[in-house]
């Protein structure tokens, strides 16, 4: 169950005032771009089709494609020049659309005339969605073992000097989600983090949490988690076993977070001028160090 921050003031808004993610899938919910004003009830269904979207987005379809799909899902069987007009797309580029989904599975065509094309039901195209990333996951993990022996039968370049300390960016949260999992997989016995009530329901959201609770349960890692105190943050570690690790609340503070492993590695989250998460993976052992003093310092003051 996802779980949001507070609910703020229900009030209609016009079409102005609406952010680019709600303009963008506008036709979809309105079949058309001329409406100017929309009621609190019209703008949650327009975030949820924007929800819906992210999601699909996370699979192998491109925005045009999840357009027309929920277009199509929406309103019934179609001609291709009437959704293409309705989604503001050229007739030719919205025909390629179509036969893309359809090669896909996700749309097929009705043989009348005009043809016209119709969505295959939701659930069905999330099912086939999600076993068809199953099947290639499946498929690399089938394949690690054999190319890890082929990586390991090269010869190694005599003149590449190993750098033992390094830095990695990260950008965006999925790719922070990879790393981080990889940074709690990596720990033997202890794992610090500290981490706004923002971005906690936001990993409370991903499997790393229960990846957590598994590394606590299976592995008897010693978890300290600290969080400035919010009904969010307040909610989600009424959720959390953490075992015989444990948590505190920050006095005042409220930053972004970091994560630190008992193995001398770190992640930095920040946030940019566009409100965007970033993070930064090291091993520099003076960086991971002082920030297990800073930890400690924080910790030591909030009990």
């Amino acid at each position: 169950m996802l779980v949001g921050q507070l609910d703020i003031e229900r009030k209609s808004r016009k079409k102005s005032e609406l952010m680019n993610d709600e303009l963008d899938i506008l036709a979809v919910y309105t079949r058309s771009e001329n409406r100017n004003s929309f009621t609190p009830d019209e703008l949650d269904h327009i975030g949820s089709l924007v929800e819906v979207e992210q999601a699909l987005g996370k699979f192998s379809l491109n925005k045009s494609e999840i357009r027309v799909y929920l277009y199509l899902a929406r309103f019934g069987a179609q001609k291709a020049q009437s959704v293409a007009e309705a989604l503001g797309v050229h007739r030719t580029e919205g025909y390629k659309v179509l036969r893309r989904l359809e090669a896909q599975g996700i749309v097929s065509r009705i043989m009348e005339r005009p043809m016209k094309f119709i969505a295959i039901p939701f659930e069905s195209v999330l099912t086939n969605l999600i076993e068809e990333r199953r099947q290639r996951i499946h498929e690399m993990e089938r394949n690690k073992a054999q190319l890890l022996k082929i990586w390991a039968s090269l010869p190694e370049p005599e003149l590449v000097s190993q750098t033992k300390e390094t830095f990695q960016v990260l950008e965006g949260k999925k790719h922070i989600s990879v790393r981080l999992n990889e940074l709690l997989q990596g720990s033997e016995s202890s794992f610090k983090m500290v981490v706004s009530d923002i971005n906690l329901i936001w990993l409370y959201n991903t499997p790393f949490l229960d990846e957590v609770e598994n590394k606590v349960e299976n592995d008897g890692l010693i978890m300290k988690l600290m969080t400035n105190y919010s009904p969010t943050s307040s909610y989600v570690m009424d959720q959390l076993n953490i075992g015989e690790g444990d948590f505190s609340y920050l006095k005042g503070e409220k930053m972004p977070g970091f994560f630190i492993n008992d193995q001398g590695e770190m992640i930095l989250l920040m946030v940019n001028e566009k409100n965007k998460v970033l993070g930064i993976w090291t091993n520099y052992t003076s960086i991971v160090q002082s920030h297990r003093v800073l930890f400690d310092l924080l910790w030591k003051g909030n009990r």
